[in-house]
């Protein structure tokens, strides 16, 4: 019995095959030869339910799965669908409201600056689609350096709001390489208020030339949700950034431990390093903190780090405040050189945090931890902490 023969009496399955015919085929039975021929015939009937099986071949389409329905490629290596040296904005594969896709490569690439999206997530479909085992490559690397161009591998821009227990995307590789300006991304969420959640997932976002902004993942939304779950992510100018919204993290790999200089969430807790000095500080003056628990010194105290790191979340309680008008600032520094982490105390405050930015540490970096105190403050007893990730 031939491969197409043991096909013919499979119900509910459009099968695609680059032998078949897509004006003789039907649903269950004679196969089809493109994949939206086989799209066509579901849509005709306003069929649900219905798997589309592609078999081995390179498929030069544009893709949207119909609501309520699959594609699923018999070989990830041999299943590719396909859009090479577009000359407009083009977007290889838009999921459907309730749809999965699955053992499938997607590949769109172009010589020009056009605006480019390997898979889009519209609507809900990221609450109720499912990306699994596939592999996404979007790649304009051979465009001028001078140009402009968005290009992002997996754009969601819906409203879906799932939990974290549902991920729109698994097992997957996605991968963006470009050149010029422009944003390039291999996830990006943005647009409206909803979640996104990957789990499983190799990102890689790279510039082969140009001033363009290249990035492994962002959330760019306020009331948007990324998380990303035993992933691996890199990015020429930033490995993450919760640029606006909410990034969630665990166990991430970040190549570059590079945020964007943002902060992100995780789940897990991180590492922390901790200051504290058990008495009353000196006022009027800059002093520097040693590790653990000891007087602050006017020499600068380093600690170095034996692998690079992103720090974060730098945090300061007091059991007795400053006082009065007095303001207390504490700063991270790097090689001796302050940075943009610190926080401040004033008047009656006794705790306080910045959760807001972060700094990357390369391996055999130093970190110290400076205060600026008040002439009348009356500070006492500080702890201070700061997350490693």
């Amino acid at each position: 019995m031939s491969v197409q023969e043991l096909w013919i009496s499979r119900t509910n399955t459009a099968v695609v095959m680059k032998s078949g015919n897509d004006s003789t085929a039907f649903i269950g039975g004679n196969p089809f030869k493109t994949i939206n021929g086989a799209i066509t015939a579901i849509n005709a009937i306003g069929a649900t339910g219905i798997t589309i099986l592609v078999f081995p071949g390179v498929y030069d389409e544009t893709v949207v799965i119909p609501n309520g329905n699959s594609l699923r490629g018999i070989s990830l290596l041999t299943v590719i669908i396909r859009q090479q040296n577009v000359i407009s904005n083009t977007t290889v594969l838009t999921m459907g409201e309730n749809t999965r896709v699955e053992d499938v490569t997607v590949l769109l690439t172009s010589s020009n600056h056009v605006n480019l999206t390997g898979v889009a997530f519209p609507g809900t479909t990221s609450q109720n689609a499912r990306l699994r085992t596939a592999v996404i490559t979007v790649d304009n690397s051979t465009a001028s350096t001078s140009g402009t161009s968005n290009v992002y591998a997996i754009h969601s821009f819906g409203t879906g709001t799932p939990d974290d227990s549902i991920s729109a995307v698994r097992a997957t590789t996605i991968t963006t390489r470009s050149v010029g300006l422009g944003n390039k991304r291999a996830i990006l969420v943005d647009t409206n208020p909803h979640n996104f959640h990957c789990r499983d997932v190799n990102l890689t976002t790279t510039s082969l030339g140009g001033a363009g902004s290249c990035i492994g993942a962002e959330v760019n939304r306020a009331g948007a949700e990324l998380s990303l779950r035993l992933v691996s992510v890199q990015g020429t100018t930033a490995d993450v950034s919760q640029t606006a919204g909410t990034m969630i993290l665990s166990s991430a790999n970040l190549i570059n431990s590079n945020a964007n200089n943002l902060s992100f969430s995780t789940v897990l807790q991180p590492t922390t390093i901790l200051w504290a000095d058990p008495a009353g500080l000196p006022t009027g003056g800059t002093r520097f903190y040693r590790p653990g628990t000891a007087s602050v010194s006017a020499t600068e105290v380093f600690v170095r780090l034996s692998q690079k790191a992103v720090i974060k979340s730098l945090a300061i309680r007091a059991r007795v405040a400053p006082g009065g008008t007095s303001t207390d600032t504490w700063t991270i520094r790097k090689n001796g050189v302050d940075t943009p982490l610190t926080v401040s105390l004033t008047g009656a405050q006794t705790s306080n945090i910045n959760n807001n930015v972060s700094v990357t540490f390369q391996a055999g970096d130093s970190i110290s931890l400076k205060l600026t105190a008040s002439t009348g403050s009356n500070i006492t007893d500080t702890v201070i902490q700061v997350d490693v990730f």
